[in-house]
């Protein structure tokens, strides 16, 4: 194959994963009726803040609340930017999503060459993403999932780089990158750590390389915790939802459906409690009322939290019938897991050596949103890394046929 045509190929792949997004875009009926649906019920949670903080209000709800920490400042940010250059446009914001989602395709392409040393394997887990259905109604929505999806990746490719040439700058960026990725949504926070302990069990020649990727990150993180400790009172890391994110999680009569809201869950005494108490003092006692529930049924909560891995990764096990959709979601996640898993049996060298990364990554994502209310949206994000090792795994299949 001529550099030509692998130019040609790539360039293809890229429109595609264009087309598509835009033709989601322009199948919108009415642009600025958000939201649409029940998946984009968290919408107004993000872009409410981006309007305040474009009208001087600050990052709150309103004039009349206190400052919030309810959502990571991620995602309401970027609405804002493209708010302050389009003006109130949601459009706008899919289509910088739709940019975002594009380069995402590239980075996958990149990640796969760099995993695996083939194009081809490049070609088909950044075509695969291309036409990935979740990736391309997400573009759609005013939600996080296109952003983090992109910070992400981007996390795991500098990481990569910096791995291959001992770079240190490159283990900052990417520690910066990881940084704004948990700012828009916190579902990997003590990847940096787990990565460096990985580091030096395994790699001890990396540790320094990790050790300032996780510095990075926290100096990344350290503008929002001061920010917190000044407007809320602590030093919140992440969000106040996390309270309330594992008590639902992890209630037993419910079996941790993420359908149902917290406040539904509470116990009269205890909704009592946290009606009255500011939006700090509620994710604490939420937390520790969390803790309690865990402690006092360890088993019962393992158990648990075995049963949202079909929910997390297949969108399946929730006590009802699934829909067609549910069903056409899981079928190719499982023939994606599959594949992957067979992909990472196949490799090694320094393809097993770099995959410290994105498999600590999925595994340790997977980990944490077991501990919350699994949704399978959650795994959007880590589908991009799993198709590189599907891509190999399928590529390995027909080479051995």
């Amino acid at each position: 194959m001529t550099e030509r045509t692998k130019k040609i190929l790539l360039l293809s792949v890229l429109g595609i994963s264009l087309i598509v997004r835009l033709g989601a875009i322009a199948r919108i009926d009415d642009p600025q009726n958000v939201p649409r649906s029940l998946a984009e019920s968290d919408s107004q949670t993000y872009y409410v803040i981006a309007d305040n903080l474009l009208d001087g209000i600050g990052y709150r709800y309103s004039a009349e609340e206190p400052p919030t920490a309810k959502r990571t400042p991620g995602y309401p940010v970027f609405i804002a930017s493209v708010f302050k250059l389009f003006g109130r446009n949601f459009n706008a914001v899919r289509v910088a999503q739709c940019i975002l989602e594009v380069i995402s395709t590239y980075l996958v392409f990149t990640i796969g060459v760099l995993l695996f040393r083939n194009y081809s394997v490049g070609i088909l887990a950044s075509l695969a993403y291309a036409l990935y259905p979740p990736a391309v109604i997400s573009t759609t929505y005013i939600m996080s999932e296109a952003l983090y999806t992109f910070l992400l990746l981007a996390f795991v490719i500098t990481c990569l780089l910096g791995m291959k040439s001992r770079r240190y700058a490159l283990f900052a960026a990417s520690g910066m990158f990881f940084g704004a990725a948990t700012l828009t949504r916190p579902g990997a926070l003590p990847l940096p750590i787990a990565l460096l302990i990985v580091a030096v069990v395994w790699k001890r020649d990396l540790w320094k390389g990790f050790l300032l990727l996780a510095m990075a990150f926290s100096l990344t993180m350290l503008p929002w915790v001061l920010r917190n400790q000044r407007d809320m009172g602590k030093p919140i890391v992440t969000s106040t939802l996390v309270g309330g994110n594992l008590y639902k999680g992890n209630h037993l009569p419910t079996q941790g459906a993420y359908f149902m809201s917290t406040d539904s869950l509470l116990t009269r005494e205890l909704y009592a409690l946290v009606e009255s108490a500011t939006e700090t003092q509620r994710d604490s006692i939420l937390q520790a009322e969390a803790v309690k529930m865990v402690m006092a049924n360890k088993s019962e909560t393992a158990l648990l939290a075995l049963k949202k891995i079909p929910r997390l990764w297949l969108n399946l096990g929730y006590g009802r019938k699934p829909s067609k959709k549910s069903l056409a979601v899981a079928g190719f996640h499982a023939i994606l897991l599959l594949l992957g898993l067979y992909g990472f049996t196949q490799i090694r060298g320094e393809s097993r050596y770099l995959s410290i990364v994105p498999v600590t990554t999925i595994v340790l994502s997977t980990i944490m949103y077991l501990a919350v209310a699994a949704e399978v949206r959650f795994v959007f994000p880590l589908i991009p890394i799993l198709v590189c090792y599907s891509a190999y795994g399928l590529i390995s299949m027909i080479r051995k046929t």
